[in-house]
This record gives C-alpha cells, sequence and structure tokens, in this order.
C-alpha cells in the first residue's frame, strides 16, 4: 500500500523532532497553535501503534497528553467553552494512545486508561469520538481472548455511529463486530454483519471498507473449513485491487490465498501464491511485508522436509527484518531461523540465533519469546548430554513460564523432568513429571472444550444456512403460487367480461386451477411442518450441546484418579518385587494390601465414568415415550452439575453459588426421564444465562462506579433448585436472582420460536418444548414466578 502524502509529512516532521533537543521546542515556526502540535503528536502515535512500534507510540501519545493538560489548566482555555471542549478531545485521544501503547505491558492499566479517556469525552458530548473509543475498547478485549466484552463495546460503538448518521463508519464498525462475532464462534451472525456492511459500502462506493469486508468473508469460510468459499473472497477483493493496479495489495491478497491453501493442506499451491508475493514485494520498500514473504515460504518448505531452501528463506527474511527496524519482527525472524537450523541440524548457528533471541526478548518483555528459545537451548544441552546446562536454562524459561502459553509451560516441565533424571535427581523428576501431567491434562481438556465448541458452532452455522436456504425457497414457491393465483383470477375476470357466455367453462377452470393451487399449497405445509421438526430436532441438540460441555468436566475427574491410581499401583508393584527379592515377607504383604485398595479405587472411580457415559446416552437417544420409576432427586442434581459445566465452558468467567434443597421422602416417581431431563436442563440453563446476564451488567455498574466495593457486594449470581412433594403432587422448582422477566413478555414466553436473547443465541423453543413435555406428556403443569429486576422461578408441577 503506498504511503500517503500526510503520513509523509508526518514523518518528515518527526525526523526533525528527534534532531532537536526536545520534541516540543524542535516544532518548526510555521506551527504555532498547541492544538495542531496535539493532533500531529497523536497521529505520530497513532501510525507507531499500527506499525507495532509501542514505544515511539507511548513517547508521542506521553508529550500529546503533556500539552492537553496544560491547555486545560489555562485560565484563558477555561474561559471558551468551545475551545476547552476541544481540547478536552484532544487529551481524550492522547489517552486512547496511550491505552493501545501499554496493553501489552499492562492490559488492566491499558483498560483504565481508556475509560477515563470515555469519562472526559462524554463530558464533550462529541458521539463520534465516543464510539472512536469504544471501538478501541472493543479491539483490545478481542486481541486478548475476552470476545464477549469485545462485542459489547464494538456494539456500543456501532449504535453511536449509526447515530451520528455516519455511514462509512457504521460500515466499517459493522466489520469489526463481524470479526468480534467471528471470534465468538457465531459465524452465522458474522456474515450477515458482513453483508450489511457490503451493501451500505457498495452504495457509497467505499473500495477500501469493501476490500476488507471480503477479506473479513474470506476468514470466517476459513474459520469452518469452506475453502474453495474463503478463496472466492479473496479473489473478489483481489480483482478490485488489479483494477486500481495496487500492487502491493495484489501482494496483500497472494499472501492471504497462500494462508488459506495452506490451511486446507495445499502446500504447493500456498507456495506459488506466496511467491507472487515476493516477487512484488521485492520491488517496494515494504521490508516488513517482504520479510513475511519470505517467512510464509520458509515455513511451507520446512513442513516440506526441504530444511536447506527454508534456511536460505529465512536468512533472507532475516535481512528484510532488521531493514523495518521492529525489534519484535526481528526477534520472529531468528527464532524461526534458529528452529529451522536445529532441523538440518546445525546446533552451532542454532545457538546463537537462540541467544540473540533472548537479548531481544529481554529488550522488548517478549517473556513468551524468552520461554521458546530457552527451551530451544535446553534442548541443544540435552542432546549433547550436558544435562545441568539444559536444567539451567529450563529454570530460566520456568521463571517466565506463568505468563506464556500453557503448551510452552508443558514443554518446560517435561524437559525439566528428563533432565534431574538423566543427574539421577529422581524425587526432583518425579515432582516436576506431576507438574508436568497437570499441565497436560488441563491443556487436553482445554483442547477437547475448544473442539467440542467449535465442532458445536460449525454444524450450527452449517444447520442455520441449510434451513435458512430451504424456507427462502419454500417461501418463493408460495409467492409464485399467490402471483399465479392472482393473474388467473384477474385473467378470469376480463374473460369473464367479455365472454358473459363462456362463464360456466371459465368457473369451471377455476375451480380446477383452484385445487391445483391449493394441492400445491398443502405440499407447502407439509413441508413447513417438517421445518418446524427439524427445529425442534435442533433444539434437542442444543441441549446435547449444553450437556456435552459439562460431561467433558465431568468424566475428567475420575480419568484423572484413575490415571493416578495405576501410575501410583505401578510403582507399588516394583517395591513388592524388591521387597520380596529381599525376603521381607511382611512388608510385601503390606504393600500388596496398598495395591488392593488402589485397585477397588480405580474400580470405583471406572464405574463412575461408566455412569457419567450412560447418563449421557441415555440424554441423548429418543425418547421412547414410556415411563419409568426414576429418582427425580439424583436426576435433576445431576443435570445442575452438567448445566453449571456447560456454562463455564462457554463463558470461563462465568461463576454462580448453586442451591439445593432435595426432599428426600419423594422417592422415585413414574416419568419419562429423557423428556423431563431435558425440560430440567433447559430451564437450569436458562437460570444460569440470566445470572451471567445480570452480572455482565453489574460489571457494567462497577466500571464506571466510583465504590467498587458496594458494587462487588450488592450481585451474587445465585441458582436455587427444589423438590417437593405436596400430597400427591411433586414440585421441581429452578429459581435465580437475575434480571426476571419483564411483565410485557410474560404471556408469551411459552409460545414456539418467541425468544428474549441475543440473534444467534437461542432458537425460541426451548421453554416451548419444555411446556409441552410437562403438560401434553405427563399431565403436569409448568408455572412462572417472576419480578422484574429480582428474580425469576419456573416451577414443574407432577404426580407423585
Amino acid at each position: 500500500m503506498k504511503m500517503k502524502p500526510f503520513i509523509i509529512f508526518i514523518f518528515v516532521l518527526a525526523g526533525i523532532f528527534f534532531r532537536q533537543e526536545g520534541l516540543i521546542a524542535g516544532f518548526p515556526d510555521t506551527i504555532t497553535s498547541d492544538t495542531c502540535k496535539i493532533n500531529l503528536l497523536n497521529d505520530l502515535a497513532y501510525e507507531q501503534f499500527y506499525n507495532s512500534n509501542l514505544d515511539s507510540c507511548l513517547y508521542f501519545a506521553t508529550r500529546a497528553l503533556t500539552i492537553s493538560d496544560s491547555l486545560l489548566k489555562s485560565e484563558q482555555e477555561k474561559s471558551n467553552k468551545q475551545y476547552l471542549n476541544r481540547c478536552r478531545i484532544l487529551k481524550a485521544r492522547s489517552l486512547t494512545n496511550i491505552g493501545r501503547a501499554i496493553v501489552n505491558r499492562n492490559l488492566e492499566m491499558a483498560l483504565d486508561t481508556m475509560q477515563v479517556a470515555l469519562r472526559i469525552i462524554r463530558e464533550t458530548g462529541n458521539k463520534y469520538e465516543e464510539a472512536s473509543i469504544y471501538t478501541a475498547i472493543g479491539n483490545i478485549y478481542d486481541f486478548n481472548g475476552r470476545h464477549q466484552l469485545a462485542r459489547e463495546y464494538t456494539l456500543k460503538a456501532l449504535d453511536l455511529f449509526r447515530e451520528v448518521g455516519d455511514s462509512a463508519s457504521y460500515a466499517m464498525q459493522l466489520t469489526n463486530v463481524a470479526i468480534t462475532e467471528r471470534n465468538l464462534g457465531n459465524y452465522g451472525d458474522a456474515l450477515a454483519k458482513l453483508m450489511e456492511a457490503l451493501k451500505i459500502s457498495e452504495e457509497l462506493k467505499d473500495t477500501a471498507n469493501i476490500i476488507e469486508i471480503h477479506l473479513a468473508m474470506g476468514f470466517v469460510y476459513a474459520f469452518i473449513e469452506q475453502w474453495e468459499n474463503a478463496l472466492n473472497s479473496q479473489g473478489k477483493a483481489l480483482e478490485i485491487f488489479t483494477q486500481l493496479d495496487d500492487s502491493l495489495g495484489i501482494a496483500r491478497i497472494y499472501n492471504d490465498m497462500g494462508v488459506s491453501n495452506t490451511s486446507a493442506g495445499k502446500l504447493d499451491d500456498a507456495l506459488k501464491f506466496h511467491q507472487e508475493a515476493l516477487k512484488i514485494r521485492l520491488n517496494s520498500t515494504d521490508n516488513y511485508s517482504t520479510f513475511a514473504s519470505y517467512a510464509y515460504i520458509g515455513n511451507i518448505l520446512a513442513n516440506k522436509g526441504n530444511y536447506a531452501e527454508a534456511v536460505y528463506n529465512f536468512e533472507k527474511g532475516l535481512h528484510y527484518a532488521q531493514l523495518s527496524g521492529y525489534k519484535i519482527i526481528i526477534l520472529d525472524a531468528h527464532m524461526i531461523l534458529g528452529e529451522c537450523y536445529l532441523n538440518l541440524p546445525d546446533t552451532n548457528k542454532a545457538m546463537d540465533q537462540f541467544l540473540t533471541v533472548i537479548e531481544l526478548s529481554r529488550e522488548t518483555g517478549d517473556d513468551t519469546g524468552e520461554l521458546r528459545a530457552a527451551i530451544n537451548i535446553a534442548s541443544i544441552y540435552l542432546n549433547r548430554n550436558e544435562h545441568r546446562q539444559a536444567l539451567k536454562w529450563l529454570q530460566q524459561a520456568e521463571k517466565a513460564a506463568s505468563r506464556a502459553p500453557m503448551i510452552y509451560i508443558k514443554e518446560v516441565y517435561d524437559k525439566i523432568a528428563e533432565s534431574y533424571f538423566k543427574l539421577g535427581d529422581y524425587e526432583n523428576a518425579y515432582l516436576n513429571r506431576l507438574k508436568f501431567d497437570e499441565v497436560k491434562d488441563s491443556l487436553a481438556i482445554s483442547e477437547n472444550l475448544e473442539k467440542i465448541t467449535r465442532l458445536t458452532n460449525k454444524l450450527e452455522f452449517e444447520n442455520k444456512m441449510a434451513l435458512q436456504k430451504e424456507s427462502n425457497e419454500k417461501m418463493m414457491a408460495i409467492k409464485q403460487a399467490q402471483i399465479n393465483r392472482e393473474r388467473l383470477t384477474r385473467n378470469i375476470f376480463m374473460s369473464g367480461m367479455v365472454l358473459a357466455l363462456v362463464l360456466g367453462i371459465i368457473t369451471f377452470v377455476r375451480f380446477l386451477e383452484k385445487k391445483k393451487l391449493n394441492n400445491k399449497l398443502n405440499v407447502t405445509l407439509t413441508n413447513l411442518r417438517n421445518t418446524q421438526t427439524q427445529l425442534v430436532h435442533a433444539e434437542k441438540m442444543a441441549s446435547l450441546g449444553e450437556l456435552t460441555a459439562g460431561i467433558a468436566h465431568e468424566i475428567q475427574n475420575p480419568l484423572n484418579f484413575i490415571n493416578n491410581f495405576s501410575e501410583v499401583s505401578n510403582e507399588l508393584m516394583d517395591e513388592m518385587n524388591e521387597e520380596l527379592a529381599a525376603g521381607n515377607q511382611q512388608l510385601a504383604m503390606e504393600i500388596a494390601n496398598d495395591i488392593k485398595q488402589n485397585l477397588e479405587k480405580i474400580n470405583h472411580h471406572g464405574k463412575r465414568a461408566d455412569a457419567i457415559v450412560k447418563g449421557m446416552l441415555q440424554h441423548s437417544r429418543t425418547s421412547t415415550g414410556t415411563k419409568e420409576p426414576t429418582d427425580i432427586n439424583a436426576l435433576a442434581d445431576e443435570y445442575l452439575r452438567l448445566a453449571y459445566h456447560g456454562s463455564r465452558a462457554k463463558d470461563k468467567n462465568f461463576n454462580a453459588i448453586m442451591k439445593t434443597d432435595f426432599d428426600e421422602t419423594i422417592g422415585n416417581i413414574n416419568i419419562i426421564p429423557q423428556d423431563i431431563g431435558r425440560v430440567i436442563l433447559n430451564l437450569i440453563t436458562n437460570a444460569f444465562y440470566a445470572c451471567a446476564e445480570r452480572s455482565r451488567s453489574a460489571d457494567n455498574e462497577k466500571n464506571n462506579s466510583t465504590n467498587s466495593i458496594l458494587h462487588e457486594q450488592k450481585y451474587r449470581p445465585t441458582v436455587t433448585l427444589k423438590t417437593k412433594k405436596i400430597n400427591n403432587k411433586v414440585e421441581i422448582s429452578v429459581r435465580d436472582n437475575g434480571n426476571g422477566i419483564p411483565q410485557k413478555v410474560l404471556d408469551k414466553i411459552f409460545q414456539p420460536f418467541f425468544t428474549t436473547k441475543p440473534t444467534g443465541q437461542g432458537t425460541g423453543l426451548g421453554l416451548s418444548m419444555s411446556y409441552d413435555i410437562v403438560t401434553k406428556g405427563h399431565g403436569g403443569e409448568l408455572k412462572v414466578n417472576t419480578r422484574e429486576g429480582e428474580y425469576a422461578e419456573f416451577i414443574i408441577i407432577l404426580n407423585a
């Protein structure tokens, strides 16, 4: 992309500044206005942030803040309200840039800084600037994986851009919202937002945003592994860049298409696209992008086992990374080159690269980079059988491990255990192996939950698209039938006016046509009923998804016990054999008793895992409609825990107090356990959702309030599950202390397809199905008690 003349002007001025002793004193004589200086400094700060040069971003933004503060303290400025508001806006921009600059060092401080900017900008009443700060906060949350909060702030920005009537910014923000929805796994909602943004941008002829929308669509399709659609979207962006004769833009698309082909496993096609991008970038001054092309080509060659050519490309990439001047990029270049040297293998050259990474990581505060380099250096020493040297580097890596991804932490403990074992320190080897197993198990759970969530979101998207397509086709058929019917009626009427003598024949023809249309409408009605059946099945599958997330947590506990007792029993067997060999029969008998106890515990937890799996199979299978004696207390308690862990899987920050009060005199009652289980799961899941919504509202009030302690004590999410026997009836109640149900929608909650949840988060069939199961399937009652802003309670009444 070509540099805009304004940005070139900024860098010329920046060069003048750094040649002077002080930044502000270095402004040219032509710039006399302090507000111009602040604007210029903020533009420089944002440009440095965009190029990942965070230290320079902080430097410029801090200088801008200093000037804006001095202006706000001036008595002359206080007397001019319009100028005062202008200074406040400039200060808010400066604070926003400071927040961007420090986000990698201190996330919470960065967010607090932006909240201060937000309060200042609200005093001015400038909705556009307020929306811009919301966008910046949303981007920070998205970058740090807190996608729910990111969605909240990007939607606030979207509403403000709509309010001020800025269509271009509104379309751009729709793209940001779509990216957040994509990160949350709401692929259908993401595409819907992007289609709306594309329509607006095409009306505005906003070419730049049209390109970004097509690229964002490509990434959505890539997330659900629809590679052909992803490449088609990227191809549309390529057509626009080709029409504009924008060579760097073309190179960017070639790069993205290379990434898509790599993800699809088409390495040869990916290599061709990256090589085409490199040809263009070599004729530009964009050193960072040239480095990126060499890095992509090197990675593909390394994946194909061609390490010599991969090293050549990584060395070329390192040269351009150094020309870019960005230490983070240079660090990455040394890292990938060192790892490729390891595969040659050339450990001496690899060692030199990793030592350079260590030095750069400490300069930039990159804990993950230092950790990876230390692990690789330790691996070299382990291969050389220099275990003490390896252990020294691994202990250094362990210091930074708490701030690094779990996959690297697992590798650290694995290699530390190996080093201690080779050194004969079996106690420390064992202790670090336990740490390794703990991290490995946690990582496995996290990865499995992520896979389940990703698969569920993908299936939900595909089902939604298929149902939408089928619904559109049926609606078109109905509309066409109506058009044909109206046309026929009109023709018959006109013919009747002209040909009164053949009225009987025309009437007969109308009768036949109406009969044909009625037959078509009956077929359409049947198809719509089938569609409704599919939606009901989709709701059941959604409840299975809620259950699966809870099962993943529940089944891990007995598996962990089985693994641990198995390992201990294996070690005890070795000890028993040693004691028998030494003739210590008494000690051997005691160890044998310990092994027996461990086997009994393994058997117990194995049965627990078997019971969990059987319970899930019972929930997932199609109901036979046959009632059977069921312990309602056990059924309710099981689904309470599974629903809680399912909610925790969706939102790791969610917590709630669970209270139970079971009437032990109830015993077994005749019900269809699969159906009543779905009802209980649906009501408890809704209760946790209501608590989560109110908790987020409370958190927002806390962020905007000076009395954070008061808000901390004000709300504690609580869900209460009770059973009670009254005469010959059994009541099961689910109560939450969420926001309650508004009176205006209370009469509609049991209607099919009615939901108060945001688009994509509910089908509107849960309570409707629950009502039918309780009333029609069991002859019972499903009632609701609620007070808006305080609680909601659903009560199931069944025959004892």
